[in-house]
């Protein structure tokens, strides 16, 4: 399976799980049910039968010695992650679910995510200071674009019929907070293969939103974010200042800006 980058040839083999940059394979990591103990909804799922099955692998700098100029220029890596179609005891198959830390002005690092092939609902929650938090439920499928907003922690859910197969650019200099998902026992809302959502006990007072992902109006959605970033990096400037998504995409300023 041919992924949607022409700046460098990228192809998944779906029989192996393998992906290749210009013919290279690129090293992975994954993620197994037994990592999964503390966030899943029915945490009696796991046994010694299934503890190691895999259910996402992590193609992290996928392709991108090719380019690698432009990347290491504004600490930016481009990652696919492949998300099985598994029952996670009821539950769609999900990612462990992140925060990024603070960058600046209060603000944490934002992420961009694509999607190449299946269906996802994004999960995205931020803590307010009163200790309440904002939800929001995004239904993303093949060719939409999702940015996680600064400060807002968030897991990738598989609610398609096969593979999810998602991109995504992001900072490369930090390192991601799990332990708070963790600690809370997952995230706020946990989507059942039955149709149910279920807030999570461990979090009080919560708002949400739903809805479909909407289209980010500074984004080419003719090129994949690959391709525009190597193109036109001063279009992620936000990856690295989230001010910017503050304000309105024609005042950005960039080119007094220091990407």
């Amino acid at each position: 399976m041919k992924l949607n980058v022409n700046a460098v040839d990228l192809e998944f083999n779906e029989d192996e799980r393998k992906l290749f940059a210009d013919g290279k394979e690129v090293p992975f990591s994954v993620r197994s049910v037994g990592e999964m103990k503390d966030v899943i909804f029915n945490k009696e799922f796991i046994t010694s039968k299934n503890k190691n099955d895999i259910i996402y692998r992590m193609y992290r700098g996928a392709g991108v010695d090719k380019n690698s100029t432009v990347f290491s220029a504004h600490n930016i890596r481009y990652d696919i992650t492949v998300i099985e179609n598994y029952d996670l005891g009821g539950e769609f198959t999900k990612t462990l679910g992140h925060y990024h830390p603070m960058v600046r002005n209060g603000l944490a690092y934002p992420e961009l995510y694509e999607i190449i092939s299946g269906e996802a609902v994004y999960l995205l929650q931020k803590k307010n200071e009163d200790g309440s938090f904002d939800l929001q439920l995004v239904h993303a499928k093949k060719g939409d674009k999702v940015i996680m907003p600064p400060n807002y922690g968030h897991f990738s859910i598989n609610i398609g019929s096969g593979l999810l197969i998602e991109a995504n650019l992001v900072n490369s200099t930090f390192e991601s907070d799990y332990k708070s998902i963790q600690k809370m026992g997952g995230g706020a809302i946990f989507l059942l293969r039955n149709g149910n959502a279920v807030l999570n006990r461990g979090y009080r007072e919560t708002t949400l939103k739903h809805g479909d992902a909407e289209k980010i109006p500074f984004l080419d959605y003719s090129k994949s974010i690959y391709d525009e970033y190597i193109s036109h990096p001063e279009h992620f400037i936000f990856l690295n200042k989230p001010e910017f998504l503050l304000s309105k995409h024609d005042q950005w300023d960039i080119e007094t800006q220091n990407f």
